[in-house]
């Protein structure tokens, strides 16, 4: 059973700013990652939250394995996602 991705305000607007093609490579990438999120998250050493790689941009996400859902934090370049 897949996952539910939800997205959070300040997660939905900057992804809306996002190019068109970006934005449709990571909802393409969420949508795997809904499939299997254990496979392609990896862990953020300073705070408690999961990143997903597209290309020279992140989301950085957390996760609830009861209510399996991928709770999208952030979305931006990796140059100023992590601020």
């Amino acid at each position: 059973m897949a996952f539910r991705v939800e997205f959070s305000e300040l997660a939905a607007e900057e992804f809306q700013k996002l190019d068109k093609a970006v934005r449709e490579r990571i909802a393409r990438k969420l949508r795997t990652v809904a499939m299997n999120p254990a496979r392609y998250l990896t862990r953020l050493s300073s705070v408690d939250a999961f990143k997903i790689r597209v290309g020279d941009y992140r989301a950085i996400v957390d996760l609830d394995w009861q209510r399996r859902i991928v709770f999208i934090l952030s979305v931006g370049h990796r140059s100023t996602v992590y601020r």
